[in-house]
């Protein structure tokens, strides 16, 4: 799996300052390159909805405590996201 610039940024945190910001350039120049369309991601967003709706059909849900609905929105994006990557060729 590719990993995402998040996480290569992570890795050079122990580089020096002039090649983390030289990779960091590498990485702002290849922004959008290996985006999806618009329509495969609505596709797949349409999908993940109707799984979701068909798990709480079933009654297949489970309970957030309020106070940690940001956390838990901002985990299911990144598991999003890396399958997102991972599907990516």
């Amino acid at each position: 799996m590719t990993p995402t610039s998040a996480e290569i940024l992570e890795t050079a945190r122990g580089l020096p300052p002039e090649e983390r910001a030289e990779l960091a350039r590498m990485l702002l120049a290849t922004l959008g390159e290996h985006d999806l369309t618009e329509p495969t991601r609505l596709d797949s967003l349409r999908s993940a909805i109707e799984r979701g709706c068909a798990d709480l059909d079933a009654g297949d849900g489970i309970e957030i405590d309020p106070g940690g609905v940001d956390e838990y929105l901002r985990e299911r994006g990144r598991l999003a996201t890396e399958r997102v990557d991972a599907k990516t060729p």
